[in-house]
């Protein structure tokens, strides 16, 4: 069973009675949303999609933390926005214009991909929840258990937090900015200073201008939405981390089970190091992954176990996703084997969490070999007829196999444009190059110019190159060589065959024979 059903019946399990499940996942909109945090948004995705699966009433809630401060102006923003550090990013303006605010501009490109991937969640902005005030009884009890609060946390902590803490910010009315200092009036009553000079008083439940701190307001969420299931990083589960103080506060201040909430670990682009960052500038987006895989693998990559690592390649590590995305979809429609009972159903799982919609099944021209033939022509249809003529698709296409065939070569040719390594690249040579080969080599050559009139597909180009090299004596190597050579300048290229059958028949006897 995979993990992602493992985990929605454990949730049934311990609530078996419980109308509406609810996966919660969220973040702070404050920096750009990198293909790392979209581990969190597919996992809980995959376990909403698992209680479903289960004849479940469930909801996916995705929480814009947008009522955080503006912690610092990121490299590349004007130093005038220096001016809204400590407003909430839902209040600071867009520096680049095109959004109502800082935070909007980086939660529309996260839905935007979201919706892209298959990811339908219900949004909930916290800036409207809590200036709705929304956590009036939630603030209260925590507010009358702040010492309690302030123990819990010191606990892990080697320097206590100093006497007066409050559970809470409160953002000055005057100034708007959380430079402030509250006492707690008893019942639903704050008083606070700033350091603009403001002060005010106010009543929670009627105005919204104070938040509970981060790990409170975790807790306090788990309460207020009954949430069941919320995986986080494994930063989050570090020792005395927000997993920790948090499952605490929820039961012995909110009196309140915390969520089953595994820990999933981080995600790297192939041969990263360190953890993605914004602020580092380490990141990769899911509009990357978007730019060379299709969205049903971008989900493929993320099923895997999540208290393992998980490395993304861009470089020829491509071809293997491909190759093992296409490996599952055929097991799955049976055209291919499974080697037992216990991997059948685990692929089921994997292939039906890829999914956008429901499954169905689709030409798989390889993604290798579409790299090759997106650098040959722009011209779909042409495509289309090279891959019926090499043997890779079939004579009758649906629309849905067209518009799998023109999204793969569409993102072959973006990863060759801007990742494959050199030999992938295919630059044909106009004339004919001064090459040195053995007469053995030549010959090959010449007998390999008339077997590709004859050759049907690929595969049977393949067996003819085969007999060639024991009739003449020469090494495949050799002959694959000698072809490259003449065709492209170098040793090597994509696989001869397919590469072969995929270009201008006269040009490339005409070139094998080395005639022009």
């Amino acid at each position: 069973m995979h993990w992602a059903e493992q985990y929605a019946k454990e949730i049934i399990r311990r609530n078996p009675d419980k109308g509406t499940y609810v996966v919660e996942s969220g973040i702070t909109p404050s920096g750009v949303v990198h293909a790392g945090n979209f581990r969190e948004v597919l996992t809980q995705d995959f376990v909403y999609k698992s209680l479903l699966k289960e004849g479940m009433d469930a909801k996916y809630l995705y929480i814009w933390d947008d009522y955080d401060r503006l912690r610092k102006v990121p490299k590349g923003i004007s130093g005038e926005w220096e001016q809204y550090i400590g407003v909430p990013v839902s209040d600071v303006p867009d520096p680049w214009g095109c959004h109502d605010s800082y935070s909007e501009h980086f939660a529309s490109k996260l839905i935007e991909e979201n919706e892209r991937c298959g990811v339908n969640a219900d949004y909930v902005r916290m800036s409207d929840e809590y200036k709705r005030c929304e956590f009036a009884e939630e603030m209260r009890t925590a507010l009358e258990n702040r010492l309690k609060i302030k123990g819990i946390l010191d606990s892990y902590r080697k320097v206590p937090l100093p006497d007066g803490w409050m559970p809470i910010r409160v953002y000055c009315e005057k100034c708007g900015k959380d430079t402030t200092k509250a006492e707690y009036l008893g019942g639903y009553r704050v008083r606070y200073t700033c350091e603009c000079g403001h002060s005010g008083e106010f009543d929670f439940r009627k105005k919204g201008n104070a938040k509970m701190v981060w790990r409170v307001c975790w807790a306090q969420r788990w309460k207020h939405y009954g949430v069941d299931f919320e995986s986080s990083g494994k930063d989050h589960h570090a020792a005395g981390g927000s997993w920790d103080t948090g499952t605490r506060i929820s039961r012995e201040v909110f009196n309140h089970e915390p969520p089953l909430g595994p820990m999933y670990e981080f995600i790297y682009a192939k041969g990263q190091k360190e953890k993605m960052s914004s602020s580092a500038g380490n990141v990769f987006t899911v509009s990357d992954l978007l730019k060379i895989y299709e969205p049903e693998i971008v989900r493929f990559l993320y099923t895997g176990k999540i208290n393992h690592a998980l490395e993304i390649p861009f470089d020829m590590g491509v071809l293997n996703n491909y190759s093992n995305y296409d490996r599952i979809e055929r097991q799955y429609f049976g055209k291919e084997a499974v080697a037992d009972e216990k991997g059948q159903e685990n692929m089921r799982a994997i292939y039906e969490l890829s999914q956008l919609g429901e499954p169905k099944e689709r030409a798989q021209p390889p993604f290798g070999f579409c790299a090759s033939l997106s650098q040959l022509t722009a011209d779909v249809d042409e495509a289309i007829s090279i891959l019926q003529r090499t043997g890779h698709i079939s004579k009758a296409l649906s629309k849905e196999d067209r518009e799998r065939i023109a999204l793969r070569l569409r993102l072959a040719r973006n990863w060759v444009d801007e990742f494959a390594p050199d030999q992938v690249r295919i630059l044909l040579l106009k004339k004919m190059p001064d090459v040195d080969l053995t007469q053995a080599q030549r010959g090959a050559l010449s007998m390999l110019a008339g077997a590709i009139g004859r050759a049907s597909s690929a595969e049977a180009l393949g067996k003819e190159i085969k007999a060639i090299t024991e009739k003449k004596g020469v090494r495949p190597k050799e002959l694959f060589e000698a072809a490259y050579l003449l065709l492209l300048g170098k040793r090597q290229g994509p696989r001869l065959a397919p590469f072969l059958l995929s270009l201008d028949e006269k040009f490339v006897v005409k070139r094998l024979r080395m005639e022009g």
